[in-house]
């Protein structure tokens, strides 16, 4: 089997075509955060999730704080590293023992390619290999920072191929999740910012929604469409960020957990697309009762 393409097969293509194979991405864990919306893009913001594929589950981690920004011009050139794992279970993800193991390569590898300008998109980990996805700047190489921690690194084999990538495909195709899977995600942060603030998911909360629209006419559309479901528009703003300038906030007493309000927020967000909108999240406090 031909594992990320470290031969004369391009590995971009391979791991497209991979997943593209396969079902629905399988929604995992990810960082928390107040509200279901991502992160600011003052800093990395990683996030976990799985697809499937021919070979077996892939577990991914993405840095998501840079799809506003991807592709950034001055990184047009894509690095991976790859490397054989030393423990992989029967599905060809990593044993729990090794995981200080391979936080470890991993940290060395991003301090020594941070000096050349390298900035870390993801790593994908599948049939016993795991890779790790760099952006640099054209024309610079990393052969002898690579080799100068080789050493400390001896446990595993690295090996590491370059190819262009302006457009950053890899970062979209092969890290980034897909719609479903990112609002999960960011469903699952609000969730669980909730519950450390006391919050019983189970019970029912005023829960408020925002979403945005190219036109006036898409945004009351999308309006009266929900509002037969019972979600009772409380505002209309006309200055959103463009694209979008419309925008509506949307109000429903909803339970909050996990399942639940996913259930919901992908409802909504469907119906924004139907009209040429977007969703843009939701927020709410602990329910009543709850500690916090």
């Amino acid at each position: 089997m031909v594992f990320l393409g470290f031969t004369e097969v391009t590995p971009m293509r391979w791991l497209k075509n991979l997943f593209s194979r396969g079902g629905a991405p399988t929604p995992a864990g990810a960082t928390a955060t107040a509200e279901a919306t991502p992160a600011p893009a003052d800093g990395p913001d990683w996030a976990s999730h799985q697809r499937p594929s021919d070979a077996g589950p892939a577990a991914i981690a993405v840095d998501l704080s840079l799809e506003p920004r991807a592709p950034l011009a001055d990184r047009p050139r894509l690095v991976r590293i790859r490397y054989a794992l030393r423990a992989a279970r029967p599905d060809g993800l990593p044993e729990p023992g090794e995981a200080e193991a391979l936080a470890r390569v991993e940290d060395m590898l991003a301090a020594t390619l941070a000096p050349a300008g390298a900035v870390y998109a993801g790593r994908v980990t599948l049939a016993g290999f795991r890779e790790h996805l760099f952006y640099l700047p054209d024309a610079v190489g990393v052969r002898a920072e690579l080799d100068a921690v080789r050493a400390a690194l001896a446990d595993y084999d690295l090996g590491e191929q370059g190819e262009d990538d302006p457009a950053w495909q890899a970062y979209r195709q092969e890290l980034f999740p897909t719609p479903r899977t990112l609002r999960w995600l960011l469903d699952r942060r609000a969730v669980e910012a909730l519950a450390r603030r006391g919050d019983r998911g189970d019970r029912a909360r005023p829960v408020d929604h925002q979403a945005s629209f190219p036109t006036a006419e898409g945004r009351e559309a999308f309006a009266a469409e929900v509002q037969a479901q019972g979600f009772e528009p409380v505002a209309r703003r006309d200055d959103a960020p463009p694209p979008n300038g419309f925008g509506v906030d949307l109000r429903r007493a909803d339970v909050a957990t996990l399942r639940e309000i996913h259930a919901v927020a992908w409802a909504l967000t469907e119906a924004a697309v139907r009209h040429g909108g977007s969703y843009d999240g939701w927020e709410a406090e602990p329910a009543p009762g709850a500690a916090g």
